[in-house]
């Protein structure tokens, strides 16, 4: 079962990756994890900074994204793509490299869960035992701001400050992005 389940998911990997819906910068990472048997990948992002209009607080369903960027961005960046509705409020967010490894059995969860928390992903843990073991591999640095609600509530010093912090935490944990491949190479 775990190895078909593997192989539709490889497949449908392999044409995202075609149809270049995956994030380049989590590939080799995803090409680790899935080339041992033990293990496949379900979803995953190498991290990101995005500016999100939500209609109200925890509404993912219906929120947007104003901007979505997986590298550093600028305050020009930023203000091209801020937006303020009649309604709703505007973040400005940054994740974390965030990975999904369905592990055929609770032994090799725990072991690549041991493997990605050594690495500083200190946020990794077991998902789901139920239908599949899935480990979420994931690390802290994540920032969420609310810039205002109909308007920018925040001056342009401060949106700058939070704009070079987002960056560091994009940079900080595309390290241990780094580490992490290196420990896989060797697992």
């Amino acid at each position: 079962m775990f190895e078909k389940k593997k192989r539709e998911v490889m497949d449908k990997l392999k044409e995202a990756i075609s149809e270049n819906r995956v994030d380049k910068d989590i590939l080799d990472t995803l090409n680790l994890i899935n080339s041992r048997k033990e293990y496949y990948t379900t979803s995953s992002c190498a991290g990101r900074i995005a500016l999100i209009w939500m209609p109200d607080l925890g509404d993912k369903k219906r929120a947007e994204f104003l901007g979505k960027w997986h590298g550093k961005i600028t305050y020009e960046d930023m203000i091209e793509c801020l937006e303020f509705r009649d309604h709703g409020v505007v973040f400005l967010i940054s994740q974390s490299p965030i990975i999904h490894v369905a592990s055929y059995d609770l032994k090799s969860a725990v072991k690549i869960r041991n493997l990605a928390y050594s690495c500083g992903f200190k946020n990794t843990g077991i998902k789901s035992i139920n239908k599949n073991i899935i480990v979420e591999i994931l690390s802290t640095e994540r920032i969420d701001v609310p810039l205002g609600e109909k308007e920018l509530l925040v001056d342009e010093e401060y949106l700058r400050f939070l704009i070079k912090y987002a960056n560091r935490a994009l940079e900080r944990s595309r390290k241990k992005l780094k580490k992490l491949n290196e420990k896989l190479r060797s697992f």
